[in-house]
Order: C-alpha cells, then structure tokens, then sequence
C-alpha cells in the first residue's frame, strides 16, 4: 500500500495542481508583455533577441501559441509548466537519491512554494525555469544530450541554473567515457553561448533579462554593493521575510521567503557536517558547490531577490530531505511553518488573481500525503525523544 502511494503521488499532486489553477484567473503584468511579443515574433518564423527578457522557455511556449492564439498564450504555458513541475521534480530527486521515498519528500517540499508554481499568472517565468531545471536533473543519467538541451533552456531562462552544473557532472559520474560525461554541460554551455552571441549580433550588447538598460557592462555592482548583498542574504535565509532594502515600501506579503529556513537549517547540517550514516547520504559536496554558485551569482547583482534565489533553495532542499528521512520528527515541523506561505500568497494575490479557497487542494494534498506515508515514522520519533528527556 505504502508503495503503491508512493508511485501515485506524482499524479496526484498533478492533478492538484491543475485543480488548483481553475480557483486562479491570469492577470499579464510587466515581464509578461515582452515574452508575448518574442513568442508572437517566434511563431511568425523570426527570432528577435532585441526584446527584453531571457526567451529560453519562451522557445517551448511557441506550440502553445499557435493552439490558442491567445494575447496571454505565454501565461498558459506557465501554466502547463507548474502542472508538471512537480512531477519533474519526482522524477529528479529519484535521480539525484536513486530512492522514491525521499523523491516524495522533495516534491512535497516543492509542493509547499506557492509563489513558484503561481508566478507564470502574471507571466513570470518561475515555473517553467523550476520545470526546465529539474527535467535536466533527471533525464541527466541516461540521455545527455537531452539534459544538455533543457538546461540551457533553463540558464536563458534564469542563469542561475548554472548552479546545477556540479550536480549533474555527479549525476554522470558512472559514464565510462570521460569525453561522454561531460555532455550535458558541454551542450547547455555551447547553446547557452550561442544564445548570447545571436543577441550581441542583433543588439550589440547582452540584455540582462527584461531590464533593457542593463548589459553586460553594467550589471555587476561595486564591491560595497556586493558585500551587503551577502549580509542580506544570509538574513533572508534564516528569516521568513525578504526586507527590500532597495525600497522599503516594497516590502510585504510577497516579500515571503520562497521555502522555510527549517530547510536551511536542516541543509547547512548536512553540508557543513560530513555524515557517516546511509540514511543521510547524498552528493554533500556538488550541493554544497551548487549553493555557493547560486547565491553568488545573485549577490553581484542590484539586490538578493526571492525569484533570484530558487536554484539555491532547491539545491538546499535537497540536502536538507535526507536528514528529515534520517530525524522524522522535523518532516511536521517543516511542512507546519511551509503553511505560512499558503497564508502569505493567498493574502498577497488574493484579489490580483481572483483567488478561490480551491487552491489550498495543494496543501491539503500534502499534509493528506505526509500523514499518510510518515506519520508512523514520527510518532515513534516523537516518543523517543520524550523517553529520552531528563
């Protein structure tokens, strides 16, 4: 029974999610504008890089254009995107632990980030960029070439899905051929690459995402700027809120931390501290070397953004889920404070996204699921650690 569970949760949280977008009315906003009209240009035959934005998933959003015809058409295919990203998260956790229970941990805790799977709403580009990174990671062991493809797809979609690079050279680790193994990051680089390249030809300098007046030159801040960046992030990952300090009146709910800094907590444990258990054991260093690319990346830019920040949060994810496999008594304590972002999101967009209480089957799907497969597992950590007080 508990295995059978196991295998459907994949589709269930699917089908959750899907349910979840009929409570939920797209609102286009800001960066949505500029994927629309690359899309529209792409579908008419003609690739136009002058438009602000990285494009990467924009490419994949072409098909979705054509079968509606829509003005939002970029919004639907975010859509598409957070329906099967928790699958694709699955999938690639399975990979990454070669284990389905803790694949499940992982994408409940993906689950739990509403302001990831809701952004494409608005036409930001959060899904399919979580969609892209973790289809990479998982077709990384058995189809190179395909790996490669996705994720240079997702670096034009965030860069920092470069972070992901040690973690897939582990992946491929078991390939005999040393010039095989490689494949996926040779691929994604020289795509990646040539992305840039067509740009710099057809626009003479890089646009840095839909910042039109950022380029190559201008993007990385002064040392000062960068120093702070840094100290604000490693506030921002022990707190629950992001204060904007570029402009404080920006701060509020949607300001809310993207996961919960149990998470952080439980992560830093397992890279910092080398454990010699099996229960724990996961690629401690390629996280650990993901983590730094990742936050390092967006401290040279103009601020640490919650949006910025996803590929490092899902690299802590993943080494914190062995230690809640390990110490099941944090599996409640995490998922509980995860509930605060439903809270936040819900309060946030609530009128911007005519917000129907149908969006909490996602939550409730994964307490259902977690009650199901551990509560076992943490009553009996619960008692033991009773027992054990003085």
């Amino acid at each position: 029974m508990r295995h059978a569970l196991i295998r459907l949760s994949p589709l269930m949280l699917l089908l959750a999610v899907a349910l979840a977008f009929l409570g939920a009315t797209p609102h286009p906003l800001d960066d949505h504008f500029h994927y629309q009209r690359f899309i529209t240009i792409l579908a008419q035959g003609r690739i136009d890089l002058s438009i602000p934005g990285f494009h990467g998933s924009d490419f994949l959003s072409v098909p979705v254009h054509f079968l509606t015809n829509s003005a939002i058409s970029q919004i639907y295919a975010q859509i598409i995107f957070a329906i099967f990203v928790l699958p694709a998260a699955f999938l690639a956790a399975r990979t990454v632990y070669e284990d389905e229970e803790r694949a499940v941990l992982f994408m409940l805790s993906v689950a739990m980030m509403p302001f990831v799977l809701f952004a494409g709403l608005r036409g930001w580009t959060g899904a399919s960029f979580a969609f892209l990174s973790f289809a990479s990671i998982a077709s990384a062991k058995r189809y190179g070439w395909l790996s490669g493809v996705l994720l240079a797809l997702a670096i034009t979609t965030k860069p920092f899905a470069i972070a992901f690079v040690p973690l897939l050279l582990w992946i491929r680790r078991d390939v005999t051929h040393s010039t095989k193994r490689g494949v996926p990051v040779v691929v994604a680089i020289a795509l990646a690459v040539a992305y840039v390249l067509l740009q710099y030809m057809q626009v003479g300098h890089i646009i840095v995402g839909a910042h039109a007046e950022l380029n190559q030159s201008n993007v990385i801040q002064g040392f000062g700027r960068i120093v702070l960046n840094v100290a604000h992030a490693a506030q921002i990952l022990f707190s629950v809120h992001n204060y904007y300090f570029p402009d404080p009146s920006l701060t509020g709910a949607g300001n809310m931390m993207h996961t919960t800094p149990i998470f952080v907590f439980l992560a830093l444990f397992a890279l910092l501290i080398p454990a010699r258990d099996a229960n724990v054991s996961f690629p401690r260093l390629p996280l650990l070397y993901g983590t730094i690319m990742a936050f390092g990346l967006n401290a040279l830019l103009d601020h640490m953004d919650h949006y910025y920040m996803e590929s490092g949060l899902y690299l802590l994810i993943f080494a914190a889920v062995p230690m809640m496999i390990r110490y099941p008594i944090w599996i409640p304590v995490a998922f509980g404070t995860l509930h605060f972002q439903w809270l936040y999101f819900f309060l946030e967009f609530r009128d911007l996204y005519a917000l129907h209480p149908i969006i909490f089957v996602i939550p409730i799907t994964v307490d259902l699921l977690l009650a199901s497969l551990w509560l076992r597992p943490i009553i009996v950590s619960l008692v033991k650690v009773t027992h054990d007080l003085p």
